[in-house]
């Protein structure tokens, strides 16, 4: 009898193209989106080289110790993308045009001249104050002592005192918060089939619960096994998202997948059971139904972060309490753990408040089971 419910359960599962839309292909398509959309999300704000000219006159010629500086910190792995120009006219329509950020004139002072003060203005202009103080500490060097040319390469290696780690096991990555937010809004979609589950059990909504309502089996044997099923189909279809996120997309989840495959059921079964929960509390028709489902997983897909990058955080710093009883926020933070955090305690805590939920919405569908009576089917 099990198997015969269960199997029919899973076949109906595979057949209900709504709840196959939210649970599979819309995951599926919003994942392709976060992939083609945050791909650089991860390298914006790094230094990189950028275009800065250079007067390539007699005065640049004359002065082979800052030409050999420039050098040294131009080309692919430097601070800039060198350009020689013939003379300033020629650097100065380069500059209007956009095509290069700045250019200098070699000279006493050396000058950089500009028409902004972003970030590159200001690299330019460091480096250039850098070595116009290393040229006067050295000349200040050699007239007070002769003698210490012989020590002028140690004096002038920098020396660096900090050393630069990572307090996560895993590198720090912006855009995987929204994967992590998309996968726990897919577990709370599990609440389709926890919904449908009730619906096909109350003999009020549909001519298959009246039959199923009589049937010697019992309501509570009979939502059993169509709970199995319905988790079965739903944990099916995360797994699919996953497996597309790692291995299709190239998004790395860290070295713990099979507790992020632990996650998503402890997630799959608290979406379960909220979705019965709405199921059996209310007495509206089933689309009324699936509507407050959708309404209430995608304002706590919000509030974890899914549309906007650091809502999760904001509403922790502020609202702690609606943080922690969030259920898409607590499955997103334990993704986090597992992938920031050396240790297990919070992560364990995350786990244990999803499921301490999932017994509350299952506790609370089966006492409103428990009351509805029929005076005839």
């Amino acid at each position: 009898m099990f198997w015969n419910i269960y199997s029919k359960r899973v076949l109906c599962g595979l057949r209900e193209k709504e709840s196959m839309f939210w649970t599979w292909i819309f995951p599926l398509l919003l994942s392709t989106m976060f992939f083609f959309t945050f791909t650089s999300l991860d390298t914006v704000g790094q230094l990189r080289a950028f275009p800065l000219g250079v007067v390539d006159d007699a005065a640049y010629h004359r002065d082979a110790a800052f030409r050999s500086a420039l050098e040294s910190v131009s080309g692919e792995d430097g601070l800039f993308e060198l350009t020689a120009f013939g003379d300033a006219a020629d650097a100065d329509a380069a500059l209007v045009k956009g095509e290069i950020e700045g250019y200098i004139l070699a000279g006493e002072p050396p000058a950089l001249i500009v028409t902004g003060d972003d970030i590159n203005q200001t690299i330019a202009k460091g480096f250039l104050d850098r070595y116009l103080q290393t040229r006067n500490s050295v000349a200040l060097i050699l007239a007070s002592n002769p003698g210490a040319v012989n020590d002028l390469p140690a004096l002038l290696q920098w020396a660096d005192y900090t050393k630069e780690i990572s307090l996560a096991q895993n590198p720090p990555s912006n855009r995987i918060s929204y994967f992590y937010a998309l996968l726990a809004m897919v577990c709370l979609y599990g609440g389709f089939q926890g919904l449908i589950t009730v619906v096909y059990l109350q003999a009020n909504l549909s001519p298959l619960g009246a039959r199923r309502t009589v049937a010697p089996l019992g309501n509570w044997g009979a939502a059993v096994c169509d709970l199995l099923g319905g988790l079965t189909v739903h944990l099916t279809g995360v797994i699919v998202v996953v497996a597309y996120i790692v291995f299709v997309l190239g998004t790395d989840f860290g070295s713990k997948l099979w507790l992020v495959l632990l996650t998503c059921l402890a997630g799959s079964l608290l979406g379960v059971a909220f979705g019965a929960m709405i199921a059996a509390m209310s007495k509206f028709k089933e689309q009324v139904k699936i509507a407050i489902l959708i309404t209430f997983c995608m304002v706590c897909s919000f509030l974890s972060g899914l549309m906007v990058q650091g809502v999760n955080y904001i509403v922790a710093e502020h609202a702690a309490m609606i943080s922690w009883l969030n259920p898409a926020a607590r499955i997103a933070d334990s993704f986090y753990c597992l992938y920031y955090y050396d240790t297990y305690d919070r992560y364990l805590l995350n786990l244990g408040i999803i499921l301490a939920m999932t017994v509350v919405f299952f506790t609370a569908a089966s006492l409103f089971l428990r009351r509805q009576r029929y005076e005839s089917i």
